[in-house]
């Protein structure tokens, strides 16, 4: 299934705009528990709208965190994460991605509508 410029648009705007807000609320959280689901459900949904560009909403919604802890951190925000947990910005990443495989395979394993 192939999807028009229009709907990949959406796509990409969609992602920016989940991937801000969880970005937002795992900055302002004390536990990871609620931006980690978050970030998955986001990935599911992305992947299952379009799998083919599966790899570009992972990465966008990683990054998302990331830049999001880093702007908490550089206008010296209240932050739930200590400066030496930083070497792990890579673990939101790694959580996308399984979001958006398991969308996309969700995507694959379901029946074409009518």
């Amino acid at each position: 299934m192939r999807i028009s410029l229009w709907g990949k648009l959406f796509v990409a705007m969609l992602t920016v705009v989940l991937g801000v807000v969880v970005g937002s609320l795992d900055v302002s959280q004390v536990g990871l528990e609620l931006p980690a689901a978050l970030l998955l459900a986001s990935g599911v949904l992305l992947g299952a709208l379009n799998p083919r560009l599966a790899w570009i909403w992972a990465a966008v919604m990683g990054l998302c965190l990331v830049s999001a802890r880093a702007a908490a951190d550089a206008i010296s925000s209240h932050s739930a994460y200590a400066t030496a947990l930083m070497p792990l910005v890579l673990v939101p990443l790694f959580v996308a991605v399984a979001g958006v495989a398991a969308g996309s395979v969700l995507r694959r394993l379901a029946p074409e509508a009518p």
